[in-house]
């Protein structure tokens, strides 16, 4: 289905009409994060429009269809998950109590969900556009010196890399996601289990070796 550009508003000046359209985009990516998370990443694209209130065409130009929107809503979500870890990064004198706030927040906030959602083919395309695989480093590079910091401190169990994080809080945000609004404790349950189990008092002994990152096996944020 073709969809005709809506043509911008006569008289307007171009630096408007630039910031009117920016504007448009951003409201389309956040609406299409929270339907994505509430109802999946089928919902039509009609209605993700008729939720950000923008004509069906409007989102035409800017997203040619459903995958590049869904690559645009993850670059979001990876980028909101590095702000919330730059956030945390400025409390490195208490590295643990940073970590345990950052995963509380993402799964609070369900931030990466429409990436754990993805089919694993879309999913794999979708990592390896450049904008996206750069910032899943950048995010395990802001984590590094939270992690590396409570292992020194002796209160994070040291077998465990920054990619093991990761992929726990993806679990946990795909748990969120399932939970109804009065379940809502369970998931922050679970939250505080998987964080005491990363405590370094922990005496239990784990299989195989850290997941250090995206070039780790097993990788797969």
């Amino acid at each position: 289905m073709s969809h005709a550009p809506e043509p911008p508003a006569s008289g307007a000046a171009p630096g408007r009409r630039r910031a009117d359209a920016q504007r448009n985009r951003d409201r389309i990516v956040a609406t299409a994060h929270q339907a994505f998370i509430q109802h999946g990443i089928g919902v039509p694209m009609e209605e993700i429009a008729r939720r950000a209130e923008v004509g069906v065409g409007t989102l035409y130009r800017h997203f040619g269809d459903r995958e590049a929107l869904l690559r645009a809503v993850v670059a979001a979500g990876v980028d909101s998950l590095i702000t919330l870890s730059r956030k945390e990064t400025d409390h490195e004198t208490d590295p643990w109590g940073a970590l345990c706030r950052f995963v509380r927040r993402c799964v609070e906030l369900r931030l990466g969900a429409p990436l754990s959602a993805l089919r694993p083919r879309l999913k794999d395309a979708v990592l390896e556009i450049p904008e996206v695989a750069h910032a899943r480093t950048t995010l395990v590079e802001l984590l590094l010196p939270l992690i590396d910091g409570a292992q020194r401190r002796g209160e994070m169990r040291g077998d465990v890399g920054a990619g093991d994080v990761l992929i726990l809080l993806g679990m946990l945000v795909r748990h969120e996601c399932e939970m109804s609004e009065d379940n809502k404790w369970i998931t922050m349950r679970h939250v505080e289990i998987v964080l005491d189990g990363l405590r370094a008092r922990s005496d239990s002994q784990l299989p195989g070796r850290p997941v250090e990152g995206p070039d780790s096996p097993g990788w797969s944020v």
